[in-house]
């Protein structure tokens, strides 16, 4: 069960509760106050019982676990009530109907609420059957005694249940809706999750071991040093894919102290301490130490300041050096540290990051991210609110269609004697359904009326004229006047939009018009009790109705943000689990190449001042820039991937010539890894120039090396890749392949 329809139920029955308190008690004490009664006293001990029991009823069955119990009993009462009608109603042809009548019948139609169809349909038979045998003790073969009140009774039952019916059918549709949005909004959410968690974890790879290793492999590290362990170490936490809990909060300032603190710069500081959510906290963290980082290596500068600055809604930091400074705009796009390690960490953060620099005038980072962020409230409450009003719209439509063709046309047939004229009856049967039509026609196409519908009100009015103006004076009001009360129906599928008081306004309105062509009249079929409870009786199930739309309308938004609330449970739950197994799945690929380095520099096992530590220092970081390449998206990936290895080997001292010539296909990663791999190997130990060059065809790409460095090896063909290796002198020509097969 969805959260609309769960939503649906508990206030449904308790807004039918509401709505039988006030309709019985508003009835049956107007009788009491109002009209006769064969035993008065007993009458009153009765209405007044039914309604405290109607209260408490109320009160237990909203909070009762079981409540069939509480119904049988509910039963059992009111069985007793229509049963004792000879000491409490009085037989008057003029009355409208009783009270008791009322009672039983608002009872019934609120009943869909609480019990199934089937124990409906017994509680229907059984209290009809009783009140058709206590008319028949009060007033035996009297006016009382009617089977069209019967009939009529039973209608209204299988009416309410239909509304009911439609209604949650409404709330299981717009479900099944929110249902089917949520599984994409969380599908998209893993997927955006894994991408950007994925991109994180590359950024701080980039931060720490990649910095760490080509550290190592450019000879900065001349020994074993107690500051490279400890940093090893904590590459070693990156690495194995630890996260900060996303919920956490943590103090900004503490965490960039902290960075501040592994670095050889003197940092002035100036700002306040602000807590953010630790997710964010850690994304500053990492954006600063890449900032202070470059400043070690490029600005030419053992100064920095650092400034944290916040506004209502958005924090700021600033990383300034007075260094020599740079052009940001000739930056290659594959340069990872300013694109993708500052600049895109804080678009994932909601903020945005921009580097102001120019050549003489250091450097400028700022980065901001605001302190709070929107949550997409999506269109559930206009999806579950559309769905709601449009079953009830259905089964309002419904209810009329059976009410003008099962009530109203055999009264018109009937009643011919109580009219002036008949034509007048027909146009206004006939525009009424046509009213109803055109309704169930624009909603079956989702079409709204717009202002049409002003124009369909007034048409209802003026069919409403014509049908009490045709009528009698002395059949006004009664059954033969079948258009006082009904025509309201149409005025309900009209204004279900509109605000209660707009609506009942209008409704109200009808029911005056009609009045005053009796007052006109002055002669009507009823007593003035007789109007009261006739009217009251389907007035207020039609005002019922605009209270179900404004209570449907309130309920599409409570729906809408429980289903939220779930499904961002759900998605939160999805986005966990996806990240555990992906961080899995690449420490694992780290395992074997990256980590036994990191844990050899952490435990002092490896010695950076080594040739061979650091050549494979010096492979690792070529291979992990690599992977960072892999993950922009770009024309050419192969060529970009190939640029970021050119670059880490340009970082080790070593000049390297690039060329490319022909087109290529687009690779997938493990093929361009393969091509790739021989270059990283042989820029690595390369001594002196290197030349790099790339040829292609639609069918064949070939990457190939040249450059004084160590052996290699040719290899058999791996993944359509075929690796080929010649020396020439101290000179090694290596040339890797792939062909299509």
């Amino acid at each position: 069960m969805g959260s609309a329809e769960r939503e649906l139920l508990p206030r449904g029955m308790r807004y039918a509760l509401g709505l039988r308190l006030v309709l019985v008690g508003t009835s049956s004490l107007w009788s009491l106050l109002f009209g006769s009664a064969p035993n008065q006293a007993i009458t009153t001990a009765v209405v007044l019982g039914l309604n405290v029991w109607n209260l408490w009823y109320a009160y237990i069955l909203a909070r009762a676990a079981r409540r069939y119990w509480w119904v049988a009993a509910d039963v059992a009462i009111l069985s007793g009530v229509v049963l004792t009608q000879f000491w409490t109603v009085t037989s008057d042809p003029r009355a409208g109907g009783t009270w008791v009548l009322i009672a039983m019948a608002i009872t019934l139609i609120t009943y869909p609420w609480l019990v199934s169809g089937l124990v409906l349909a017994v509680i229907t038979v059984l209290l009809v059957g009783l009140h058709y045998a206590g008319t028949w003790l009060a007033d035996p073969g009297g006016w009382l005694v009617s089977e069209a009140v019967v009939v009529w009774t039973v209608v209204e039952v299988v009416l309410s249940w239909a509304l009911y019916r439609f209604v949650r059918r409404s709330a299981r549709a717009a479900d099944r809706v929110v249902e089917r949005e949520e599984s994409l909004r969380r599908e998209a959410a893993v997927s955006a999750a894994r991408r950007a968690d994925e991109r994180e974890y590359l950024a701080a790879l980039h931060d720490t071991a990649s910095a760490t290793l080509l550290m190592v492999g450019a000879g900065v590290v001349q020994g074993r040093e107690s500051w490279l362990a400890e940093q090893a170490a904590r590459d070693l936490r990156e690495v194995s894919g630890s996260q900060v809990e996303p919920t956490a909060e943590t103090g900004l300032l503490e965490l960039l102290r902290d960075v501040a603190a592994h670095t050889t710069l003197q940092i002035s500081w100036s700002g306040t301490d602000v807590r953010l959510p630790a997710v964010d906290a850690v994304l500053f963290s990492r954006g600063v130490r890449e900032a202070l980082t470059n400043v070690v290596r490029h600005a030419d500068t053992d100064r920095a300041e650092i400034h944290v600055l916040k506004d209502d809604n958005t924090v700021t930091v600033e990383i300034s050096d007075h260094g020599k400074g740079f052009s940001p705009d000739q930056v290659p796009d594959h340069r990872y540290g300013v694109t993708r390690s500052l600049v895109e960490r804080t678009k994932r953060a909601g903020g945005n990051a921009e580097i102001i620099s120019s050549p003489g005038s250091g450097t400028t980072v700022r980065m901001t991210c605001p302190l709070r962020r929107e949550e997409p409230s999506g269109d559930d409450a206009r999806l579950i609110g559309t769905s709601f009003q449009r079953g009830l719209r259905w089964g309002v439509i419904v209810m009329s269609t059976a009410i003008l063709l099962g009530l109203d046309l055999p009264r018109l047939l009937s009643s011919q004697d109580a009219y002036h004229a008949m034509w007048p009856q027909y146009v206004t049967w006939l525009g009424l359904l046509a009213v109803t039509v055109v309704v169930a026609v624009a909603t079956w196409r989702d079409k709204p009326l717009g202002r049409s519908r002003w124009v369909l009100l007034a048409f209802v009015f003026a069919l409403s004229i014509l049908g009490a103006v045709s009528v009698k004076p002395e059949y006004l009001l009664g059954p033969a006047h079948w258009s006082e009360g009904d025509a309201g129906w149409q005025v309900v599928l009209l204004m279900m939009d509109s605000r209660v008081v707009v609506f009942a306004s209008v409704l109200v309105a009808q029911y005056l018009m009609t009045f005053g062509v009796a007052v006109v009249a002055g002669q009507a079929a009823l007593s003035v009790v007789g109007v009261v409870n006739a009217t009251w009786a389907v007035l207020t199930y039609q005002l019922a109705i605009a209270m179900i739309a404004a209570v449907l309308r309130g309920l599409a938004v409570r729906s809408a943000k429980v289903a939220r609330d779930e499904e961002q449970l759900r998605t939160a739950e999805a986005v966990a689990r996806q990240l555990h197994e992906d961080r899995k799945q690449r420490y694992a690929g780290l395992a074997e190449t990256t980590v036994p380095l990191l844990q050899g520099l952490a435990s002092g096992e490896l010695d950076p001042a080594e040739e061979s530590v650091r050549r494979s220092c010096a492979v690792e970081a070529a291979r992990m820039r690599r992977l960072f390449a892999e993950g922009s998206t770009v024309s050419d990936p192969l060529l970009h991937e190939l640029r970021a290895c050119i670059e880490t080997a340009e970082r080790l001292g070593v000049p390297v010539s690039f060329a490319e010539r022909g087109t290529r296909p687009t690779l997938p990663a493990q093929i361009r890894r393969r091509l790739t791999e021989p270059t990283i190997a042989a820029l690595a130990t390369a001594r002196g120039k290197a030349r790099v060059t790339v040829t292609g065809t639609d069918e064949t790409v070939t990457v190939s090396v040249l450059a004084a460095c160590e052996p290699y090896t040719s290899t058999s063909d791996t993944d359509g890749v075929s690796i080929s290796a010649m020396q020439s002198g101290d000179r090694w020509w290596i040339q890797a392949t792939w062909q299509l097969t």
